[in-house]
């Protein structure tokens, strides 16, 4: 049972990280066309590296100024994969509880 626990904790650094990806990359498109705006950035794949060798104190994530402009193409481009990745996520979570479902419902039988 400590592996599913140790499990839900990684993916729930990786939902974190992503949901707070996706609202930095929202904040940059719209923040576009502001002078002098430095765009976000998180990097959370530390804090995710950290879950997988059991640091439950993992931070889930990190935002930062980059240097670089904003440009909408890469902004968009990270916001869809952001989202691709946090959809399968939570495909793998759901099928995940569906199996305990399974097992908790045809163990009262």
């Amino acid at each position: 049972m400590s592996g599913m626990i140790a499990q839900s904790q990684i993916v729930h650094t990786a939902l974190d990280g992503l949901q707070l990806r996706q609202q930095a990359l929202a904040q940059n498109i719209a923040n576009l066309n502001t002078p002098g705006y430095q765009p976000l950035r998180v990097d959370f794949e530390q804090a995710l590296s950290q879950a997988v060798a059991g640091n439950t104190r993992a931070q889930p994530a990190q935002v930062y100024s980059s240097s670089e402009p904003v440009s909408l193409n890469r902004e968009v481009a990270m916001l869809s994969e952001t989202v691709l990745r946090y959809q399968t996520l939570l495909k793998g979570l759901n099928q995940q509880l569906a199996v305990l479902h399974l097992a908790i419902s045809e163990g009262k039988r």
